[in-house]
């Protein structure tokens, strides 16, 4: 017989598991940094989809998880409205850089990754900053 106890554990099981998958996506990138210092060129597309797999499946089991769990979505603040807009455009910079792949033109990912990293890191700042302001109220309340 299935419990409300054993589907909670169950839900938060995947959400600890979309934790370790988002760290793991993020640090795909440790060995292609590694060999681009020691003046290696590593293909792009070896290490893109481990990345992308690691981050959207873990979002996505994070988010399933939380949903299951019964946790209701936080209001949306103007930073995290910030935030996530600048994940977003963190994102969308690869649009040029993928475009000119398709149409084989000479294209660096050195050019795009600092834009990136910087609305990434940017973004998760925001939301970082959002979570500190709301649990203080929390604990005020």
């Amino acid at each position: 017989m299935v419990t409300e106890g054993k589907i909670y554990n169950s839900a938060l099981m995947r959400y600890r598991l979309g934790n370790v998958l988002l760290i793991l996506g993020v640090l795909t990138w440790m060995p292609f940094i590694v060999l681009r210092i020691a003046g290696d060129t590593p293909s792009l597309f070896l290490f893109l989809p481990i990345h992308l797999l690691g981050v959207i499946g873990g979002s996505r089991l994070r988010a399933s998880a939380r949903k299951e769990m019964g946790e209701a979505p936080a209001k949306k603040s103007l930073l995290q409205f910030f935030g996530h807009g600048m994940i977003f455009l963190g994102i969308l910079v690869w649009t040029p850089y993928f475009y000119l792949k398709i149409i084989q033109q000479p294209a660096e990912v050195m050019d795009y990754l600092p834009y990136h990293l910087t609305g990434i890191l940017s973004g998760i700042t925001l939301l970082v900053i959002n979570y500190l302001i709301s649990r203080k109220k929390d604990m005020k309340v």
